[in-house]
């Protein structure tokens, strides 16, 4: 019996792992939570670890933390690169993949040196991260950059509480072991998520000439400007993840009540990030920032006296609605301001600022702290945040300073 021409045509069934024709935003932010979470059980514990543990000086914990930010700020750069002129898919397994590497070989590895040499490792794999997952933001986020990323700093915040408090519950019951196991398990997740919803097509040169097309980002004044903003406001923020815990204790608070204040930051985050973006919605990205960081300045000079937990609670809750104008207009400004071939190095440049300023924060609240300049240093804090969140209202109006001040208003 003859078989019909149907028959003879070979059926061609899907590949079992076929590439998703778009990236959801879902998928992003779940990526973004799960990162932060793995990132935020490490910090808290480190110092601790490394001094209560194997028994090295302030002073190398201090160095330790310092290098590890540099490796990841270089990471970062090294990812916006990878994004723009290589391959994003294959730049974000790399990523995830280091990270386990560093995850696991710590897991099996925690003595002196090795601890904080597979710690540099990790933070490759976390800096290169931070900046693809951001890039990969730019891309879904055309429609609405402004609540794309302030919906990015609540996962940033839930992350941070979830790997916050695991990280120091596991590591008083399991130890490093089973802090890092955990992490392992994050990334792993993270890892899985990747290979099914992020293998997409992305040509950021696509829709650019090649007549236009440059070898690299130009920085103008005003994006280094941002730059420079955006690294002294998170070399300030670490004032809080380093000496505001001894000082809280020098004036009679407890551990526990330092706690409870990130515990408040992240409540404040959640329960009113998407209000104040639907407030702040006809806002420019300028206004946002400037305004963001205005209110985070003044919660400075108000430290200088405060000397009781309520009042510590009221500075925190002001510092946050600061932070939330501030934190997620400047990654959406950078993206409208970075042309759409070069956002993978926007995004780097971000993160390498914020890297940046993490890495200088703890040695020069450090230097202050140890000579009692407890004045100077906030003061010299909210003078700064303020002369340079004045220079990028000054070049974010092109000179035009009074008309820039009649939109402003």
């Amino acid at each position: 019996m003859n078989d019909s021409i149907e028959d003879q045509i070979p059926v061609r069934r899907p590949p079992l792992f076929s590439r998703p024709k778009k990236l959801k935003s879902v998928y992003i932010y779940v990526e973004y939570l799960i990162g932060n979470a793995g990132a935020a059980m490490t910090w808290p514990v480190t110092s601790l670890y490394l001094h209560n543990y194997l028994h090295q000086s302030f002073f190398i914990t201090g160095i330790v933390l310092m290098l590890g930010s540099i490796v990841s700020m270089i990471a970062s750069w090294l990812a916006g690169f990878m994004f723009d002129r290589w391959r994003p898919y294959e730049s974000f397994i790399i990523s995830l993949l280091i990270a386990i590497l560093g995850s696991l070989m710590m897991f099996f590895f925690h003595g002196w040196p090795v601890y904080p040499a597979w710690l540099m490792v990790l933070n490759v794999g976390i800096g290169m991260f931070q900046t693809l997952i951001n890039s990969y933001g730019v891309y879904v986020s055309t429609d609405n950059p402004k609540k794309f990323f302030s919906n990015m700093a609540i996962m940033l915040n839930i992350g941070t509480v979830i790997g916050t408090f695991f990280g120091t519950w596991i590591f008083d019951k399991l130890k490093v072991e089973g802090m890092m196991g955990l992490g392992i398990i994050f990334y792993l997740i993270m890892l899985g998520i990747a290979i099914f919803c992020f293998h997409v097509k992305i040509d950021p040169m696509a829709k650019v000439p090649k007549a236009k097309q440059a070898d690299r980002l130009k920085y103008s004044r005003l994006l280094l400007a941002i730059g420079a903003l955006t690294t002294i406001t998170y070399l300030t923020y670490q004032f809080w993840e380093t000496v505001m815990s001894p000082r809280m204790v020098n004036l009679g608070m407890t551990v526990e009540q330092y706690g409870y204040l990130w515990t408040i930051n992240g409540i404040v985050i959640i329960l009113f990030q998407n209000w104040i973006t639907k407030l702040t919605r006809h806002w420019s990205f300028m206004k946002s920032v400037v305004i963001g960081t205005m209110i985070f300045a003044c919660t400075f000079p108000p430290l200088i006296w405060a000397n009781k937990f309520w009042q510590m609670v009221v500075i925190t809750i002001f510092l946050v609605f600061g932070e939330m104008l501030f934190s997620p207009g400047t990654t959406a400004w950078v993206a409208k301001i970075v042309p759409e071939q070069f956002q993978g190095q926007g995004m780097a440049f971000i993160s390498a600022a914020i890297s940046l300023g993490r890495s200088i924060g703890p040695v020069y609240a450090g230097v202050f702290m140890d000579r009692g300049w407890i004045f100077a240093l906030f003061m010299s804090s909210f003078a700064v945040l303020i002369i340079l969140d004045i220079l990028v209202f000054i070049l974010a109006g092109k000179g035009n300073t009074i008309s820039q001040i009649k939109r402003f208003l």
